[in-house]
């Protein structure tokens, strides 16, 4: 999870709660919060690692330069560079399964004049030092990073302002959002393994239900005006509720209140080397300049990343991102996205659910590459189009697609919810977990194509393994019985 090892800004912490931010066939017993800090997040996936042997297999301090397929031999060439010895090494691999996350590239405004501000470094939620000194300081952004940023530095600083371009929605805290879990509670997870799938399944099937609730007539029944402590920027006009993704904003509206807190909703004009300029040409004095203004959501690739016929992705994606299931696209055989393709369900529901479906997707592509001797396989670009023109047609009808600047529309008002699925986390898995195998080209290795059956052997024979797999001992259990006859 890139994301949650970048972010390490003050109060960061997961908007869903700690039960659904989990592999479902790896939970953990002790979550110390109802909604988890990053720390213990990248605690728990620390852990997940050890305990499935992955951390062996991982290269640290690696940088991907370039991914290039070869037609000729249905492979992949990826161009890594050692970030400490600065040297490069290109390899080949017959499968390519891009997994880098989309909030992990850090996005830094262009505000005329903020590489002269060098007061002090400027610092982007994403780029958090491990501490930062107490002073008069500036939030540019009110995502969901600033935020929690705010919410939690305000109380420490001199003086804190905080600049918002855009309208969002805050929610309220959910549950023991703001609690922690007694030990006696962790505990009982951990003895009594009833106790917590009981408290998972509550908690992922309140979770599933939310996508029920994304039709703006549905909404319509739902809405609350702000606070009316808030202020007049903050409450509802034209903005959809949840067309950008809301966030739980206790603390910051706590932060508000502080008489070193002050709101800004005047547009920036320039930022000068003491300070910012609003559009009013007000100039106010800044010692520490915090940028909470997200991630690049265009989902281009930061390297090369070239398919067939010498495509590059972020040529194919100039205008907009589109993909077959959030795991393919036409034009680049043998690649296949995980968690990090468009069109997947980062506001639908439990997410570390669908990457486990898309995961279990390749891994049914790698064994019918394999065991049918394939040299690649391609999704029909066809098929694609076609599948991305029933997605849009019912986004249109979902609240996503309402008028703001959300980074699931690559921060466009106008733009299109690309980065989302249209339709529920459990219809993207149920659709993932019965491959259309007619929506894909096959390309044989060899001429027959059922050369594959080689010498007559099966896979079973040939590895020296259980040649009576079929016969298992909960079928034995079951075995019929001459006193289950019954005469006509």
């Amino acid at each position: 999870m890139r994301n949650r090892h970048a972010n390490r800004y003050p109060g960061c912490r997961c908007d869903l709660p700690s039960a659904t931010y989990q592999f479902s066939f790896a939970p953990y017993a002790d979550w110390p919060q109802f909604y988890s800090y990053a720390e213990d997040i990248k605690k728990y996936f620390k852990i997940f690692a050890e305990k499935f042997h992955i951390v062996s297999h991982i290269r640290l301090r690696r940088k991907v330069t370039a991914a290039v397929y070869d037609a000729a031999s249905g492979a992949w060439d990826v161009t890594v560079q050692n970030l400490e010895t600065l040297q490069m090494r290109t390899e080949t691999y017959d499968i390519f399964a891009p997994a880098t996350g989309v909030l992990s590239n850090v996005n830094r405004p262009f505000i005329p004049g903020l590489e002269s501000f060098t007061k002090t470094p400027v610092l982007h939620t994403a780029e958090w030092p491990h501490c930062a000194e107490k002073s008069i300081s500036a939030v540019i952004g009110v995502g969901c990073s600033g935020l929690q940023t705010i919410g939690t530095i305000a109380p420490h600083c001199k003086t804190l302002d905080v600049y918002a371009r855009t309208k969002f929605w805050i929610i309220p805290p959910v549950g023991a959002v703001d609690t922690l879990k007694e030990q006696e509670e962790r505990t009982l997870f951990i003895e009594r393994p009833e106790t917590l799938y009981k408290h998972l399944k509550e908690i992922s099937s309140s979770i599933n239900t939310l996508y029920g609730s994304w039709s703006p007539s549905r909404l319509l029944n739902q809405r609350k005006l702000a606070k009316p402590t808030s202020p007049d920027f903050l409450r509802r006009d034209s903005v959809g509720q949840m067309c950008r993704r809301a966030t739980p904003g206790a603390a910051f509206f706590e932060a508000l209140k502080l008489p070193n807190v002050t709101f800004i909703n005047d547009p920036i004009k320039k930022i000068t080397p003491n300070g910012i300029v609003t559009e009013k040409g007000v100039e106010r004095p800044v010692d520490r300049l915090i940028l909470a203004t997200g991630f690049d959501t265009s989902f281009k690739p930061r390297y090369r990343l070239r398919g067939k016929d010498g495509i590059d992705l972020r040529d194919a994606w100039s205008q907009r991102p589109k993909a077959y299931l959030s795991i393919a696209v036409a034009g680049f055989p043998n690649m296949f996205f995980i968690g990090c393709g468009p069109g997947i369900t980062y506001a639908n529901g439990p997410f570390l659910t669908c990457v486990e479906a898309q995961a279990d997707y390749v891994v049914a592509c790698l064994s019918k590459l394999q065991k049918q001797d394939l040299k690649s396989m391609e999704v029909d670009r066809d098929v694609q189009e076609e599948y991305n023109i029933q997605q849009e047609s019912l986004m249109k009808d979902l609240i996503w697609s309402d008028p703001c600047a959300s980074w699931y529309k690559g921060g466009k008002v106008d733009g299109e919810p690309d980065a989302l699925y249209a339709g529920s986390t459990l219809q993207f898995m149920e659709t993932l977990a019965s491959p259309r195998w007619e929506d894909w080209k096959f390309v044989p290795l060899y001429q027959n194509r059922f050369s594959f059956l080689g010498n007559g052997e099966s896979s079973i024979e040939a590895s020296g393994g259980d040649r009576a797999y079929y016969i298992t001992m909960e079928d034995a259990k079951n075995a019929l019985k001459a006193s289950d006859y019954k005469a006509d």
